[in-house]
């Protein structure tokens, strides 16, 4: 299916996730299906959509794409976990491998949409109006906190997740170490 991929067979997805032990975590249609999934968001232009993924994982259709993330029976934070593990693992060898320390950095960023208008039957979940300090003013949507981790050049995603106003960006961080 993805025979003119960049990936080849020995760096595959589908490797990386055995690697990760997502195997124990998934059914083997489960780990078929997020390797499509994945293979089809970095082959191509990926807006960000599911019709976008349908697109380019010609095998799969929009909503069976869908019904796997809302209905797909698999615990989230047992794979996250496994991939956070990977990522400490990854970077404390290069730190011994260096002899450099291990920054934490904090990163904020909106994903700005259009505000839906008051008669909307089902505005975006978790959507709100944040200061944005790029435009000097507030803006409508998803306000994502990403963690990473630095050491010698080497930068890598810890995590990921919507801010929540409640908590402070520090307070939150310091929750996800």
């Amino acid at each position: 299916m993805f025979q003119n991929t960049i990936i080849s067979d020995e760096l595959s997805i589908y490797n990386f996730l055995k690697q990760l032990n997502f195997d124990f975590y998934l059914t083997k249609p489960q780990l078929k299906h997020l390797e499509n999934i994945m293979n089809a968001m970095i082959s191509k232009v990926y807006n960000c959509k599911i019709s976008d993924i349908a697109e380019l994982a010609h095998s799969k259709h929009r909503t069976s794409i869908t019904r796997f993330f809302s209905n797909s029976n698999w615990n989230e934070k047992l794979l996250e976990r496994a991939l956070k593990a990977y990522i400490i693992e990854l970077i404390w060898a290069k730190s011994r491998e260096s002899k450099q320390p291990i920054y934490f950095i904090i990163y904020d960023t909106i994903s700005e949409k259009i505000k839906p208008s008051s008669k909307a039957k089902n505005p975006i979940e978790k959507y709100s109006f944040h200061n944005s300090h790029l435009k000097g003013k507030n803006v409508y949507g998803h306000q994502m906190v990403v963690s990473l981790l630095l050491c010698d050049g080497l930068v890598l995603p810890y995590s990921i997740d919507i801010y929540d106003k409640d908590n402070s960006k520090i307070n939150y961080n310091t929750s996800k170490a």
